[in-house]
């Protein structure tokens, strides 16, 4: 017999514990498929390549309580950062989070990158993996079990939920590997914080070689078995971001993703990235909004901004954002990538010169003045 081979990620939503070596992606892909493929070069700890992982989400599991007008957010996050420097109750640590999370949303890039770069992830400190049972062995059971949690400031796992189940005892085993486990606990600016943490355990032989379509079948499965799965409605929608990016349940999958976990980056621009393909730049931008405070550092986030803001009229944000774009791509990424992104900045810098007003959005063209022609990016395809 084969040996099994056990995968057990631990897992906040939004980032992985089981790395592997960032690489370069092959053209044609779709532009989900180069999101995500950007994201792992940045950091592997970010989204594993392989399909079945989890979900992200961002430090903090709410919206911000607080609404915060672009010219406060400055001094908004400066007194939040301030707060954050001393010794805080659980309820001020988050009033601060809450704080910097609206300076994010109000647009001032420094507080989304605050967020994002003194957020630390949960470390597992101690615990058993979990035990296989013989049963699992026998039948080479090739499974996922998702266990949802909170991971709380002690660095223990309670109100265990289960979200995707297993047969011959895995479940089982999970749930007690789990609640033996104990975590360094995620912190903020070194501050320790509960937040929303979920466990997945895969096997699988190391003979088992899935076809595109068996995995996208698969997937497919996962979803119907486990609707109120957020990791299936992700492994549904990466592998036709890979494979099928023009299947009609690529949208339904990205806005169940998205509806399930709205502050994960990607399903939020991929889902705007279809919306700009199809001319809904309304519905567009709230979704790039989010996907900026998790993830403004990648260049398929800040072009998804760019086209939206392009479209609605907002030069000056259209042509900031792609030029960012462009200045994070990497050396090493596909040169025909790199000529499209900077296509695209052409294509704004045409009805946006330096000092002129913004062009009318072509959904709402002013009267006695012509919209501008619309242009629809194509697809790294």
């Amino acid at each position: 017999m084969r040996p099994l081979h056990v995968v057990l990620c631990s897992l906040l939503l939004g980032a992985t514990a089981c790395g592997h070596s960032a690489r370069i992606p092959s053209l044609p892909a779709s532009h989900g498929h180069l999101s995500r493929a950007m994201a792992h070069y940045l950091d592997p700890q970010t989204e594993d390549p392989r399909l079945f992982g989890p979900v992200g989400v961002s430090p903090k599991d709410s919206a911000p309580t607080t609404e915060v007008e672009p010219e406060q957010a400055p001094s908004v996050f400066a007194e939040a950062v301030q707060k954050l420097s001393g010794t805080l109750s659980e309820e001020q640590l988050r009033e601060a989070a809450s704080d910097i999370g609206a300076a994010c949303d109000a647009g001032l890039a420094e507080a989304c990158d605050y967020l994002r770069e003194q957020f630390q992830h949960p470390k597992r400190i101690s615990g058993e993996m979990p035990r296989l049972p013989q049963e699992a062995l026998l039948e080479r059971a090739m499974s996922v079990v998702v266990v949802e949690c909170r991971l709380g400031t002690d660095g223990r796992a309670r109100n265990l939920r289960v979200l995707e189940s297993a047969p011959y005892g895995l479940t089982q085993a999970m749930i007690d590997s789990v609640q033996t486990m104990r975590f360094e606990p995620a912190k903020l600016a070194g501050h320790p914080l509960e937040i929303r943490y979920s466990f997945q355990f895969n096997t699988t032989f190391s003979d088992m070689k899935l076809t595109a379509r068996e995995e996208q079948d698969w997937a497919r499965t996962r979803t119907e078995l486990f609707p109120t799965s957020s990791a299936a409605w992700a492994h549904l929608a990466r592998v036709l971001a890979r494979d099928n990016p023009e299947d009609a349940a690529y949208e339904k999958a990205l806005r169940q993703l998205n509806r399930m976990s709205p502050t994960y980056w990607w399903a939020a621009t991929e889902l705007a990235w279809l919306h700009v393909q199809a001319g809904r730049y309304v519905e567009a931008e709230p979704l790039t909004r989010a996907a900026k405070k998790a993830a403004s550092h990648n260049s398929y986030v800040l072009e998804t901004a760019a086209r939206v803001a392009y479209h609605q009229g907002r030069c000056e944000d259209a042509l900031r954002e792609q030029q960012q774009a462009i200045a994070k791509l990497p050396a090493e990424w596909p040169q025909e990538e790199q000529e499209r992104f900077q296509r695209a900045l052409t294509e704004y810098q045409g009805p946006c010169p330096a000092g002129m007003p913004a062009p009318t959005p072509p959904r709402a063209p002013a009267p006695q003045e012509s919209a501008p022609q619309q242009h629809t990016s194509a697809q790294g395809s």
